[in-house]
């Protein structure tokens, strides 16, 4: 793999259920949690995906007047690529970036490469699917493990803090 050049499962357009808003979703191949009832385990293999470059990922997903929104797969296995997306993203767009993944923060931010990803991102859906803890109700993630993290104001805090979705607000 390239570090310039990232493996896309899919990318879903205007989509609302990968986070808060109407999102584009890119999903990346690639995962090495391989949660055992994943309902993306047809990209678990990196080889799965496309090989595109940063410019073509950024060219499919940026056009829109949606936000962005990184799910796999597991991006981190990526971070090094999508850093440099994001950073781009960051730095021609005003658009907010949520990333999954099956890692937990805590295992992020000890992780130098992952850490850097995580600096461009604005929330964190983080930990594994694990279907012991599956609800139907759940907004924008699958188990209640989960946590969705707001990393602008965890980084300042240094401390976690969790994303308020805009409907506990009423």
């Amino acid at each position: 793999m390239l570090e310039n050049s990232i493996y896309v499962a899919g990318i879903t357009e205007n989509t609302i259920v990968d986070g808060e808003g109407f999102r584009t979703s890119l999903y990346v191949s690639g995962c090495d949690i391989r949660c055992p009832d994943c309902h993306n385990k047809n990209y678990w293999d990196i080889q799965s995906g496309q090989e595109m470059s940063i410019d073509e990922v950024y060219n499919k997903i940026t056009p829109y007047f949606t936000d962005i929104t990184f799910i796999g797969g597991e991006p981190m296995l990526q971070a090094t690529a999508l850093s440099m997306l994001a950073e781009k993203i960051k730095s021609c767009t005003n658009k907010n970036i949520w990333i999954y993944s099956g890692h937990t923060y805590e295992e992020i931010i000890c992780n130098e490469m992952y850490m850097n990803l995580l600096k461009f991102c604005d929330v964190l859906v983080d930990g594994p699917f694990d279907i012991n803890y599956f609800q139907n109700n759940l907004r924008f993630k699958g188990s209640s493990n989960q946590r969705i993290i707001d990393l602008k104001k965890s980084f300042e805090a240094n401390n976690i803090i969790l994303w308020q979705d805009s409907f506990d607000l009423f």
